[in-house]
């Protein structure tokens, strides 16, 4: 550290949370020599069949190998992982770094040692910004990295779809956006409620109730989709993010498949439900895999500025409280 000159409220902040700091810069290590260590250990076992990831070179049925399935499985919970990693830092922000001092009082102390309410806020702010914004853009390169060989399947089919919300999260920049909004968040949550322990309840649920937002409700909206018919409709269900599908009658009128699945409809087959209501051909409006980076580039770009909004109202907030 002390080759980073640092000084004044940012080394009391460092000094202060060294050992969270550096349980953080461990963990995002470990992570990251997991997902390199899987990735390596089946491709040595794609390596020894040569037309395929088969546990015995030479069947005729596609199958993955043990290692293979590990690496997805571990995968599937790493993406995961990355949204809690989100609301950790939330939690930690509002309540050690932010809340604790205001409920005991520390900050009196703190403010009289040159650092002013400003400085300290500041150094709460920027000093879980870099540790995570590096961590995580680490860890999502490398799960990218992974993700890119290991979940892409036979006929462009793969286990863990690129718009699956935890896996969309996890592979691009959108993860480190959502890691400076929960500091943001953190430092507000940590001036509003000044208790420790409620401060990081508020803040890890607000934090998660964003990203639930922007996957459940914004996200598909973010770009405009394509609109496909016939057997191109019937082929974006596998290999694109189907945000609507059904059927059009010959003047063009949208039809929802909903309707002939009812108890109403039980006793007849859903094509032919469809082809009584008019249908005569399917049609889905999709995001294909094209559409990743403009996404991802669309919510980082709006969770960023949030993230930025947020922080102007903690600072706005300790100048109201403590000018």
């Amino acid at each position: 550290m002390s080759a980073l000159a640092l000084r004044g409220p940012v080394w009391v902040t460092v000094r202060r949370h060294r050992r969270p700091l550096w349980a953080a810069l461990a963990l995002v290590v470990l992570s990251a020599a997991t997902v390199i260590g899987l990735r390596v250990w089946t491709a040595s076992r794609q390596a020894k069949c040569p037309d395929g990831d088969l546990t015995a070179c030479g069947d005729d049925i596609f199958q993955y190998s043990d290692a293979h399935r590990t690496s997805l499985w571990a995968m599937e919970y790493g993406a995961t992982g990355m949204l809690v990693i989100a609301l950790l830092v939330a939690a930690f922000v509002a309540g050690p770094m932010v809340a604790r001092d205001l409920e005991s009082g520390a900050y009196r102390m703190l403010w009289t040692q040159s650092a002013t309410p400003g400085a300290w806020l500041m150094a709460r702010i920027v000093v879980p910004a870099v540790v995570v914004a590096a961590g995580v853009s680490a860890l999502a390169g490398v799960y990218r990295w992974s993700w890119t060989y290991l979940a892409e399947g036979e006929g462009g089919f793969s286990a863990l779809s690129w718009h699956d919300p935890f896996t969309y999260g996890a592979i691009g920049p959108a993860s480190a956006a959502y890691a400076l909004l929960a500091v943001a968040v953190g430092a507000l949550a940590g001036l509003l409620v000044r208790r420790t322990v409620a401060a990081m309840a508020v803040a890890g649920l607000t934090t998660g109730a964003v990203a639930l937002l922007m996957a459940g409700a914004v996200r598909e909206h973010l770009w405009p989709v394509q609109t496909v018919t016939g057997v191109r409709a019937t082929e974006a269900l596998t290999s694109s993010w189907v945000t609507v599908d059904g059927m059009l009658t010959a003047s063009g009128e949208r039809l929802d498949w909903e309707p002939c699945y009812s108890p109403a409809r039980a006793d007849l087959e859903p094509a032919k439900c469809m082809a009584e209501r008019g249908g005569v051909t399917n049609f889905a409006d999709i995001h294909p895999s094209s559409h990743f980076w403009p996404l991802q580039l669309v919510e980082t770009g709006i969770v960023l500025g949030v993230a930025a909004l947020v922080t102007v109202a903690a600072f706005f907030v300790l100048r109201r409280r403590h000018a």
